[in-house]
């Protein structure tokens, strides 16, 4: 038997020792070598755990003998053990599918049509995923990557960049050079561009998918479009700007789950409690805005708490998950070679990890303005630009850095909103005393201006009545009494009895010390 320089190379170029392989199919690594070296052959039970492991084929991996390899069409191993390029190159480090189940919950509409896309045909397929940091862009884009039909068309097959806000560009080329059996040697240099030029030569008319995970510049997005004529481009980034400069109209906005989809993902990690504590998952999914990210690591948390199966220990966990800064922190270990390209090594996947990245990305001037815009209600609300720029104490030249940063989501002309875990990592940094005031501030003077506007009250009644529970939180008592009497003559209207917030309103009013 010859060595089995195939196993052996698909091993490598996922950086697994053999101690890693025997771990994940069940057997000691002494056996791994004597495999690669030739020595023994695995049974048929081994074979179909290194295909599921690695996702190849048994002749990929060159586990059929060569008499079957030469019938099923592939190419067998020449005189010096080396193999030819495969029929289909699937790049070792596009993500292993979740284990949690097959597919994504409430993304069959987006994924049937990112994948109607890119098998379009015609030119060159330029797709972009843009969304808030943790809302699936990268699961997306993994799912698409495996999709039977997208490898069918794709028939040479996917080669996959994950970047990250400081990216070894080179050593991604040269890896994918490495797939496309480039020797450096053929190099002039060992430049990106030297790359680039080998590898669009290697592709040439053959028909790729090229994706390119977690871009954080333009030109990191652009070196990595190296692809042919037939070649198809799938780009995710948290900036808008980059994702419209790279795909134009190939555009898609990736946004959170619905209430429903957002219960149905944890009911498949923890099915029984979402059955027995309906209302307390509820509160959560609300507490998360449907954040897929956040879903799956609370998911993962309430599972672990309730393998006893004692209902104290889920409840005590569901009333810990209520305060923000447990939800912030929760955490789940990974492999190295799975860390996500945003995150530096040994940082924990978390949501406060993910949303720092962006956050350290900011200069100080939009870094204090992000912390003092908290201090509006989240998402599903929403605020004036003048109101961000009174309460934040900048220009809104700021608020378009917080925009581009996708920080600070658009939410009609003139008007802004953060996504609540977006708003909860802002509040966890405490904003400055005095935007509160000035958040106080602004709305009972626009409460005592627009105080007979009644659609104008309305439009602004969350964030008036935000204000004036922080007024009274803050002991700012003439403004508080200020408010609450410019406020009372719009309760008692027909407008105001038709709005969703006005008997809570009306509730808290009549329980404060300060007479209407």
């Amino acid at each position: 038997m010859k060595a089995n320089q195939r196993l052996k190379r698909e091993r490598e170029l996922r950086g697994w020792s053999q101690a890693k392989v025997a771990m994940e199919i069940g057997t000691d690594p002494a056996t791994i070598g004597r495999w690669e070296r030739g020595l023994s052959f695995p049974y048929p039970y081994f074979r179909e755990k290194l295909c599921v492991l690695f996702g190849k084929s048994a002749p990929e991996l060159g586990l059929m003998r060569n008499k079957d390899e030469s019938k099923e069409g592939y190419h067998s191993v020449d005189y010096a053990g080396q193999i030819s390029a495969p029929l289909q190159i699937h790049d070792p480090f596009v993500p292993l599918l979740t284990t949690i189940s097959s597919g994504l919950i409430g993304r069959d509409c987006l994924l049937s049509e990112l994948k109607q896309r890119l098998l379009s045909g015609g030119d060159v397929a330029l797709t972009a995923l843009n969304g808030l940091p943790g809302v699936g862009k990268t699961a997306l884009a993994t799912q698409l990557s495996h999709d039977d039909d997208v490898r069918a068309h794709f028939c040479d097959g996917v080669l996959w960049a994950a970047l990250g806000p400081h990216p070894h560009i080179l050593s991604q080329l040269g890896r994918w050079g490495a797939l496309l059996n480039i020797s450096s040697h053929e190099l002039v240099d060992q430049s990106c561009e030297a790359w680039s030029t080998a590898i669009r030569s290697a592709i040439g008319f053959r028909r790729f998918l090229l994706v390119i995970d977690d871009a954080w510049t333009i030109d990191d997005a652009l070196i990595c479009k190296v692809g042919g004529p037939n070649c198809a481009y799938l780009v995710t980034t948290r900036l808008p700007q980059i994702a419209l400069y790279f795909a134009g109209n190939g555009v898609t906005v990736v946004h959170e789950l619905s209430e429903d989809d957002s219960v149905a993902l944890l009911a498949r990690l923890i099915p029984d409690v979402v059955l027995n504590e309906a209302p307390a998952i509820r509160q959560l999914v609300h507490s998360v805005g449907g954040l897929p990210l956040a879903l799956t690591l609370i998911g993962k948390h309430l599972r672990a708490q309730s393998h006893s199966r004692q209902p104290r220990r889920i409840k005590a966990a569901l009333e810990r998950l209520k305060d923000m800064t447990e939800r912030l922190q929760l955490n789940e270990p990974y492999a190295l070679v799975e860390r996500h390209p945003s995150l530096m090594q040994g940082a924990s996947l978390s949501l406060r990890s993910v949303i720092a990245v962006s956050d350290q990305a900011l200069d100080a001037q939009a870094r204090t303005a992000l912390h003092a815009l908290a201090v509006f209600p989240a998402k599903p609300n929403s605020f004036s630009e003048e109101a961000a720029e009174v309460v934040s104490a900048q220009p809104a030249s700021i608020l378009d850095i917080l925009s581009d940063a996708g920080i600070l989501e658009s939410s009609g002309p003139g008007r802004y909103a953060l996504h609540r875990t977006i708003s909860d990592y802002a509040l966890a940094h405490s904003p400055n005393s005095e935007a509160y005031k000035r958040f106080v501030m602004y709305f009972v003077d626009y409460i005592e201006k627009y105080k007979r506007n009644y659609e104008a009250l309305n439009l602004e009644f969350e964030n008036i009545l935000a204000a004036l529970q922080v007024a009274d939180e803050q002991n700012m008592h003439t403004e508080l009494i200020r408010g609450v009497n410019a406020l009372s003559a719009f309760l008692h209207t027909p407008e105001a009895g038709n709005h969703p917030y006005t008997d809570r309103a009306r509730a808290w009013l009549d329980s404060l010390p300060y007479a209407l």
